[in-house]
């Protein structure tokens, strides 16, 4: 009797909860879920939503908890499991979302699109391309003619330094789609003149299609730029270029306040903590190297010429280093980073610092060294000079206005949102000039700098200066990094698998008469002379 009672009541909360799910009323769904699981614990829909909603709110540790419980009542049910993977990403978990998703596709070894969440978690997220190929391979034999699975594989096989594969895949895509602008995009650094020619009338043809979205028409500008700047056409490929950014800018929602802010932060966190002062207070490990600068300044030739050492790993773009105190902190805060660094106490630069290593570790493969060439790193360097004293920072510079323009011409998977207007280019470049300059004078010879200049005149010379300051001895190979079979993820992978070239030494000069709101900026700089 007790428990038909309870099933009534269970019954009755139910229909309840869908009239709140229906009308939006989420706090009081999730009391009248929780109602159900004080009824009976073991109720696994409950529990479910209970982790929808969590997740829903950001309160991610929280929905973990509840679809750990529903897994454990009901093993197999698929939504928790993805739930499950996606959370564990979202706390940058990302060994842990992985062997989730492994999971499910030996549960569902039938449905495609779980086999390409696992590919693009580990093409994006893990950086784990050997994985990624077999996990879009197996998806693209379930489902063959699936678009997004083709142009993942496709940058696979370019990161991987196989071109003439990569190219073959984005022309298939191209072949059975003429409207897929994403496959030109990628497959404009292969072809000839002659291709890229015909190229161009298609995209000519799609860009009078008014029913283009937005997002489409961003790519198609950005690529009728690059192809016509392949074939010397400069006035019509900074047409191309300015239409795209222009269109990009629109939707992003980027302030050089905020950068000033966050940048002044650093500094007076920096000053705060003072790495002179406090000698024992971060984590003594010299494996870490950051290489740093602005994008598209050298960071991955740098990369791709120390990763040629015996002695040295190269970790690509990992992460920002900020990141790291966000989630010593609290990992579900919604805090900014000004928040978290005015947070911070002594302990906590061990505690990253540690983090850190231990997490480079499980990847570095017994190197002395693992490098992290995320560029935007320079902003932490602070930050890692405090948690990890004994890190090996590489700076790269290049001639500013090769170095902005070339971010103009370049469409980021994301972040770089200052990179879209070619004066907000120039204020936040002036900005990355003082913040270097502060650190520089803060931490001295602990910082190499290096010019890409420099490099393209003289390889070796650049490169010993380097390796000694990494504390390896010189190694051959190093200057024939071209030969090195590593993966790049970057926009410069094309460049990196070639012997050093001068072609993009003073490039903006062909541009040069369109390029004023950011020689206006630039000006303001002691450094660049225009």
């Amino acid at each position: 009797m007790i428990k038909e009672k309870t099933n009534e009541k269970i019954q009755k909360l139910l229909i309840e909860s869908v009239n709140l799910q229906k009308s939006g009323r989420l706090d009081e769904l999730e009391k009248v879920l929780r109602e159900i699981t004080n009824i009976d614990s073991n109720y696994h829909p409950a529990l479910f939503n209970l982790g929808r909603l969590s997740e829903k709110k950001k309160k991610y540790i929280e929905a973990i908890k509840f679809y750990k419980k529903t897994l454990k009542i009901n093993p197999a049910h698929l939504e928790s499991m993805i739930n499950l993977a996606n959370c564990y990403e979202d706390i940058n978990e990302l060994d842990k979302a992985v062997k989730v998703l492994d999971k499910v596709c030996k549960l569902y070894p039938d449905k495609y699109e779980v086999h390409f969440s696992l590919a693009r978690l580990c093409h994006i997220k893990k950086k784990d391309f050997d994985k990624a190929y077999k996990a879009y391979k197996k998806t693209l034999f379930i489902k063959n003619n699936f678009k997004l699975a083709k142009m993942g594989l496709g940058e696979i096989y370019k990161f991987k330094g196989n071109f003439n594969e990569a190219k073959k895949t984005f022309q298939g895509i191209i072949d059975s789609n003429r409207n897929e602008i994403g496959a030109y995009y990628e497959i404009a650094d292969f072809l000839d003149d002659k291709e890229i020619k015909k190229n161009i009338k298609n995209l000519e043809i799609l860009e009078n299609d008014n029913q283009q979205k937005d997002k489409n028409k961003v790519y198609l500008y950005f690529t009728m730029g690059k192809m016509f700047e392949k074939i010397n056409k400069y006035d019509k490929a900074i047409h191309y270029y300015n239409l795209g950014n222009n269109l990009k800018r629109k939707y992003i929602d980027y302030s050089i306040d905020y950068d000033e802010k966050r940048f002044d932060a650093l500094k007076k966190t920096t000053n705060k903590f003072g790495t002179n002062k406090k000698k024992n207070m971060g984590y003594k490990s010299s494996k870490p190297v950051f290489i740093v600068g602005m994008p598209r300044s050298g960071t991955t030739l740098i990369e791709q010429i120390i990763s040629s050492h015996s002695k040295i790993f190269g970790g690509g773009e990992l992460f920002p280093f900020a990141n790291f105190f966000q989630k010593e902190l609290n990992s579900e805060s919604n805090k900014t980073l000004l928040e978290v660094l005015n947070s911070l106490v002594e302990k906590n630069f061990f505690n990253i610092g540690k983090t850190y290593v231990d997490k480079i570790e499980k990847i570095s493969k017994g190197s002395k060294h693992l490098t992290n060439k995320l560029p935007g790193n320079f902003i932490n360097i602070g930050l890692i000079k405090l948690s990890l004293p004994n890190a090996r920072i590489i700076h790269c510079e290049r001639n500013p206005l090769d170095t902005c323009f070339s971010c103009y011409k370049t469409i980021f998977t994301e972040g770089n949102d200052f990179s879209y207007s070619l004066e907000e280019l120039g204020s936040f470049y002036m900005l990355y000039e003082k913040q270097m300059d502060y650190y520089k004078k803060i931490f001295g010879q602990q910082i190499l700098n290096i010019k890409y200049e420099n490099v393209v005149a003289d390889i070796e010379k650049e490169t010993r200066k380097i390796l000694d300051f990494l504390d390896v001895d010189f190694e051959e190979s190093c200057i024939k990094f071209y030969k090195n079979k590593r993966s790049i993820d970057t926009a410069s992978v094309i460049q990196a698998r070639k012997p050093i070239y001068k072609n993009s030494i003073n490039s903006w000069m062909n541009y040069k008469d369109f390029l004023k709101p950011l020689t206006d900026k630039l000006k303001e700089s002691f450094k660049t002379n225009l």
